[in-house]
């Protein structure tokens, strides 16, 4: 079989291109004034140039460290003149535009449907995206993608934009037939270590919620958090000390001594090292140290991915990891995902009135907000046919997951689109219902009901007749950027189980056709699938099945 094939290079954004620069093989584009349009003209240029069947589907592969650590960079200098002032955010000053915005942008001006992935991974992102596009094209698994890369101008303060599509070459597509399973999982939250810990307190209805000692939150509007008991060592951040703890379980339960040499780490929560801002205080609690060196797993910086899509970056990392993997671009994936609390995340969530000024109950017609949480989480993937000859049962199987970056507005959950990836995942699996959702629920009046009417939109195409969902931010918090692990960590126990865990904080439950809210946990005899939905702002959707499709249940334990 020929391999894929590249029919264009588009080059375009804020900036011209200096003469010594120009190439046959490029198409130049003129530079625009602002950088959204010129984003979206060089996207849809590349678009353009796929065959018709896939350019609406085509997934886009952006790497835009440069863009990331600039936006980053100006929001936490915002965050440090207020604090100094003794004042809180403006609401223009609360959100520079994250990049999968810029996905958002090209969504809606056009027909294509968002499924895209933002890399800010230091030195390696624009390395990454080629690999990940060349290698799921090349085994079918994907007929088309398009690589775009945002670099900083380097003569001034604009950006260059570059995109290139990449086809599958004429004739039959190679396809595997394989799955990926989930093998080990970890997690830390305000209960403590260890995902038996948060499962108990959750099935229990419990609530960790205490005052923030990370930060001075008087100038906030809420000021109740979920709060790890983890103290780091001196001089280690937070952030460092909450994965290491969470890694370690789910290497442990995974049954993984040593990963071998072919690892993917990805890693969500965290941005790329910050010098513009060095001196901020707490800094390393949303930024890698300069000397990072894969938060000590002993990857290559080739495979240690940073992955950008808000509160929904660990669904993205989960479907990036289960890709890598069915085309065989790593042995094994580990995913990670990171909230320490610090000031610049929750000053941006108290600027745009997203915390409650009392408590998070999800679900709840008196829902006010977010209750921010800590904690970290881990989830260890391999193909079933790696786990089955390593003797290793698994605790799930990724039966379907989908993405998208579309929608209306920064903060507003469309339900439209989130209903699209839940119907996506469960098509992927081939199901029509399932038996349990873990919602991602935040708490705010807007995303809860949005969520609901989504999910009654393909309840009404299928005749769901009182699905259980539930939710866990009212027992943890929200934990942002790793808000999905504890998500999946409830389900494969509700797999493993036969429980349906409810809703802390839950009180009177918002109405629904075809789902019921649980306010406490139930036996969930019979259950066999679990979707676990996660959402973030700046139009990041995702939804991912798991199901106990796996040889045997096995006994459960924390050893492997």
């Amino acid at each position: 079989m020929n391999g894929p094939t590249v029919s264009a290079v588009i080059v375009g954004g804020t900036a011209p291109l200096p003469p010594d620069e120009l190439r046959p093989d490029l198409v130049v584009l003129p530079a625009r004034a602002s950088l959204t349009p010129a984003f979206v003209e060089v996207l849809t240029a590349a678009l353009d140039r796929l065959p018709a069947a896939v350019r609406d589907t085509a997934p886009v592969v952006l790497a835009a460290t440069d863009y990331c650590v600039a936006a980053t960079s100006r929001y936490v200098t915002r965050c440090v003149e207020a604090e100094a002032g003794g004042r809180r955010l403006r609401p223009t000053e609360a959100m520079t535009p994250e990049p999968a915005q810029l996905l958002q942008e090209l969504a809606a001006a056009g027909d294509w449907d968002g499924r895209g992935h933002v890399l800010i991974s230091p030195r390696a992102a624009a390395f990454q995206a080629w690999r990940w596009a060349w290698g799921t094209v090349a085994a079918g698994l994907h007929r088309a993608m398009v690589v775009c890369e945002l670099l900083r101008d380097p003569h001034g303060d604009g950006y260059r934009v570059t995109a290139v599509p990449v086809a599958a070459a004429p004739g039959p597509v190679r396809t595997k037939d394989t799955s990926v399973v989930v093998s080990g999982t970890g997690l830390v939250t305000a209960f403590g270590e260890g995902g038996e810990a948060f499962w108990r307190n959750l099935l229990a209805g419990h609530r960790a919620l205490s005052d923030p000692t990370r930060f001075d939150a008087s100038r906030f509007r809420g000021r109740t958090v979920c709060q790890t008991p983890v103290e780091p060592p001196p001089g280690q951040p937070v952030r460092r000390a909450l994965l290491d703890r969470a890694r370690a379980e789910a290497l442990r339960e995974a049954g993984v001594a040593e990963p071998p040499p072919r690892t993917l780490l990805v890693l969500a929560g965290v941005v790329p090292h910050l010098p513009q801002v060095a001196g901020a205080p707490r800094i390393e609690e949303i930024a890698l140290e300069p000397d990072w060196d894969g938060d000590g797993l002993g990857v290559p910086a080739r495979d240690a991915v940073l992955m950008a899509h808000a509160c929904a970056s660990g669904a993205f990392g989960l479907a990036l990891a289960r890709e890598w993997l069915l085309c065989g671009l790593a042995d094994l994936a580990v995913v990670t995902g990171v909230s320490s609390l610090n000031t610049y995340d929750y000053a941006c969530l108290d600027t745009l009135r997203a915390t409650s000024t009392t408590v998070a109950r999800p679900f709840d017609e008196d829902r006010s907000g977010v209750t921010v949480g800590e904690g970290a989480g881990a989830i260890v993937l391999e193909t079933a046919g790696r786990a089955a000859a390593r003797g290793h049962t698994p605790r799930a199987t990724v039966a379907g997951i989908s993405c998208r970056v579309a929608g209306q507005g920064v903060s507003r959950l469309d339900a439209h689109i989130g209903a699209a990836c839940v119907r996506e995942a469960l098509a992927m699996a081939g199901r029509t219902t399932v038996d349990l959702v873990h919602g991602h629920a935040p708490g705010t009046r807007q995303g809860d009901e949005a969520e609901l009417l989504a999910l009654d939109q393909v309840g009404a195409e299928h005749d769901w007749r009182g699905v259980p969902v539930s939710s866990y931010k009212g027992a943890a918090g929200h934990l942002l950027h790793a808000s999905v692990f504890p998500g999946v960590v409830a389900a494969v126990r509700a797999l493993r189980e036969q429980v349906l865990p409810g809703t802390p904080g839950l009180r009177k439950p918002l109405d629904a056709r075809h789902v019921r809210v649980l306010r406490d946990a139930e036996p969930g005899d019979g259950t066999r699938s679990v979707l676990v939905n996660n959402f973030g702002f700046g139009g990041n959707n995702a939804a991912l099945l798991l199901t106990d499709d796996t040889t045997g249940r096995g006994e459960w334990s924390t050893d492997g």
